[in-house]
């Protein structure tokens, strides 16, 4: 991606003299300062986008407070992360075939926050994603909403993010808010904005100039504009039938955006295969790399 480079992470140590296999997907978490801005939504229509052009895509729903990315897409889960976590299934045997191909990675709502997880939780995790991503083009990551420690800490192990946020008042300031943190912690992180459900292109525009003046005046930094998503009634009509707008409305106003939001990850985020043992080890603040 031009100015983006994806960071080099330390490695989680997998066993005496094992080395961990490097990965295959381009890993990219999607994620918001505040609720209630559509980011599900986002990370449902970017991935039936990507899958509709041929790419094999995974979405992991680590939105482990409430998780419901399958119930958008009207999927029925037999079994979810927790059963991964507790060593009952591995990653494999959750994987739920979506529609155009894409598949979820599901969670179950209110378990262990990943910043709580023992050590033996964490390898089976990391191990399946591993597995997993050896074999896809994109993992994306649906993450919760807000700079809980356990939402950065899958923000930082990401080659890149997407920030979703609307053009209310509030949801700009907790945007500037998870940009401001992310800028702390590693300031070269490649981070995208997002607009969705804005009005007009004109609205859309606002935002992203009311945001990037509240950015370059306090922190000295842009954030790219990765596209604008706009508000559109089917979107609510594909959610009430547990579908994905992109599957149920294809030709409809955010469908086309979600895909000309796709052909631009596909031409602006270059695979670079990294150590993906590293996605639950990465540098505290102020340690040395």
């Amino acid at each position: 991606m031009s100015g983006h480079a994806a960071p080099r992470l330390r490695s989680l140590p997998l066993g005496q003299g094992a080395e961990a296999p490097l990965f295959a997907a381009r890993v990219v978490a999607i994620t918001s300062g505040k609720g209630g801005v559509g980011k599900t939504n986002v990370t449902a229509g970017l991935a039936l986008s990507l899958a509709r052009l041929g790419q094999r895509v995974v979405v992991m729903d680590a939105n482990f407070g409430l998780a419901n990315l399958d119930i958008l897409l009207g999927l029925s889960p037999k079994y979810t992360l927790e059963h991964v976590l507790r060593g009952e299934k591995v990653l494999e045997e959750i994987l739920l075939e979506g529609p155009s191909g894409m598949q979820i990675l599901p969670a179950s709502s209110g378990i262990q926050e990943l910043t709580r997880l023992d050590t033996m939780s964490e390898l089976r995790l990391v191990q399946g994603l591993q597995r997993v991503a050896e074999t896809v083009d994109w993992l994306l990551i649906d993450t919760a909403a807000g700079i809980h420690e356990s939402v950065l800490k899958l923000l930082l192990a990401a080659q890149e993010v997407i920030l979703v946020a609307t053009p209310e008042p509030t949801s700009l300031v907790d945007a500037y808010a998870m940009v401001k943190v992310l800028h702390l912690r590693e300031p070269s992180k490649p981070l995208w904005l997002l607009v969705n459900n804005g009005q007009s292109a004109e609205e859309a525009r606002e935002t992203v100039d009311q945001l990037q003046e509240a950015t370059e005046r306090f922190l000295g930094k842009q954030v790219p504009v990765l596209g604008m998503v706009p508000n559109d009634p089917h979107i609510l009509q594909a959610v009430r039938q547990q579908r994905g707008v992109v599957e149920l409305f294809p030709d409809s106003p955010a469908s086309r955006a979600f895909g000309a939001i796709a052909q631009q990850l596909l031409g602006q985020v270059s695979l670079q295969p990294d150590d993906f043992a590293a996605f639950w080890r990465l540098p505290a603040p102020g340690d040395a790399p």
